[in-house]
C-alpha cells in the first residue's frame, strides 16, 4: 500500500512512543530543491529491519523528501522487514535493472572493492562523529565511483546504523568469555573473521532469523545495534547487552546503475543529495535513540547494560587488519580524514 505523509508521521510518532521517546519525530528532513523534471517514475526502497528501526525511519524520511521535491512525480514505496528479500537479494535485483534500493554495508560491498571493507572494520572509528570526516575523503569518493563498474550505484557511505554490541545471556568482559558462543554477525568475510578473532564462533544468518535462532538455541546470541535489538524485541530472550562497540555500523544506500542512469539528471542528483543529507542528519538522532533504547530495556525488560573495557578486544582484532592487508590503508585514510 502506498505510504503517504500521514503514515510517515505516524511511524515516527510510533517510534517516539514505543522506542524510548527518541526525537526523530520532531526532526524535519532538509528539503531538497524542487525537481525540474516532470518524468514520472516509481522506485521501491527495501531493507531487513523492522519499520520502527532507525534505518527504516530514514527510508521513510527520504521517501517523503523525494516525493515532496518532485510533486509526487518520483513515487517511492518503502518495504521493511525483509519484505523484498535480504540485503544481497535486493542489491542483486538492482544490479539486474530493477527500480529498487537497499541499504547495504561496506563488508558486503568489499566483495567488489576489497579496500572499501575497511570502513566496516572493528574500531576503525571511535563513534558516529567520525563518520562524515572519513566518508568525505577522496579515497572513499573514488571507491564509491568504482562500484559503478560492477553495476552498483552507491549514493553515500555515511548512514549510521549504530554501534554493535554483543547481545546474549551472559556478561562479556574479555574475548575468552566469547569462546564457543555462536554469535550471529553480518554475512561478510571481514565481519565473520572479526567476530571469530574476538573469541566467538562468527555465524552468518539472515536478520529475520535472529530471534528464532536464539530462541531455538541455534545461536547463543548476536552482535547488534541497540535500536535494532529494541525494535526486534530481542530483549525478550537476551538479557545482556555487552557494550564493546566493536563495529560502527555504516549503511550504504545503493541501487543499480541501469535504473539510476535511466533517470533524468536532476532525479539522479536528488537521490544522492537526499540520502547524503539524511545520513548526516540522522547520525546524532541514531546515537540518541541507542541510548534511550538501552535505558528502556534496562528499566522495563530486565536487560543488563554491561560496560566493557575494550582494550583486549581491540588487540584481538589487530591480526584481522594485517590478514586483510588493511594496516597501511588504515593509516592513510585516517590521515586524510584528519583523525590520525
Amino acid at each position: 500500500m502506498k505510504k503517504n505523509i500521514a503514515l510517515v508521521l505516524a511511524l515516527v510518532m510510533l517510534f517516539a512512543l514505543t522506542a524510548c521517546g527518541a526525537r526523530a519525530a520532531k526532526t524535519k528532513q532538509p528539503a531538497p530543491a524542487k525537481s525540474a523534471a516532470s518524468v514520472k517514475t516509481e522506485m521501491s526502497f527495501g531493507n531487513t529491519q523492522p519499520n520502527t528501526d532507525v534505518e527504516s525511519l530514514q527510508l521513510y524520511a527520504c521517501e517523503k523528501a523525494i516525493e515532496d521535491a518532485t510533486d509526487g512525480n518520483f513515487s517511492v514505496e518503502v518495504f521493511t522487514n525483509s519484505a523484498l528479500g535480504d540485503t544481497d537479494d535486493i542489491l542483486e535485483q538492482a544490479i539486474q535493472g530493477a527500480a529498487v534500493l537497499t541499504v547495504t554495508d561496506p563488508g558486503r560491498l568489499a566483495d567488489y572493492i576489497p579496500e572499501y571493507g575497511i570502513l566496516q572494520m572493528p574500531y576503525i572509528m571511535e563513534d558516529h562523529t567520525k563518520i562524515d570526516p572519513i566518508t568525505s575523503t577522496k579515497i572513499v569518493s573514488n571507491w564509491e565511483k568504482g562500484f559503478e563498474e560492477f553495476g552498483v550505484k552507491v549514493l553515500t557511505s555515511n548512514w549510521y546504523g549504530g554501534a554493535r554490541q554483543f547481545v546474549c545471556n551472559k556478561a562479556i568482559n574479555v574475548p575468552t568469555d566469547l569462546n564457543g558462543l555462536k554469535i550471529r554477525t553480518m554475512g561478510s568475510d571481514l565481519c565473520i573473521k572479526s567476530i571469530t578473532a574476538m573469541g566467538a564462533v562468527g555465524t552468518a544468518m539472515p536478520q529475520s532469523q535472529i530471534y528464532s535462532g536464539i530462541e531455538q538455541k541455534a545461536l547463543d546470541g548476536c552482535e547488534n545495534q541497540s535500536t535494532s535489538t529494541y525494535a526486534s524485541r530481542l530483549y525478550e530472550i537476551c538479557k545482556y547487552i555487552n557494550k564493546t562497540g566493536h563495529f560502527i555500523l555504516l549503511g550504504c544506500p545503493a541501487t543499480g546503475t541501469i535504473y539510476f542512469n535511466s533517470l533524468p539528471e536532476d532525479y539522479q542528483q536528488l537521490l544522492v543529495d537526499t540520502f547524503k543529507a539524511n545520513g548526516t542528519e540522522y547520525q546524532s538522532i541514531c546515537a540518541e535513540m541507542e541510548l534511550k533504547c538501552e535505558q528502556d530495556m534496562a528499566a522495563n525488560y530486565g536487560v543488563t547494560i554491561h560496560e566493557v573495557d575494550t582494550a583486549k578486544f581491540k588487540k584481538a582484532v589487530q591480526p584481522v587488519y594485517t590478514k586483510l592487508g588493511y594496516d597501511e590503508l588504515r593509516t592513510t585514510i585516517l590521515e586524510e580524514a584528519g583523525l590520525n
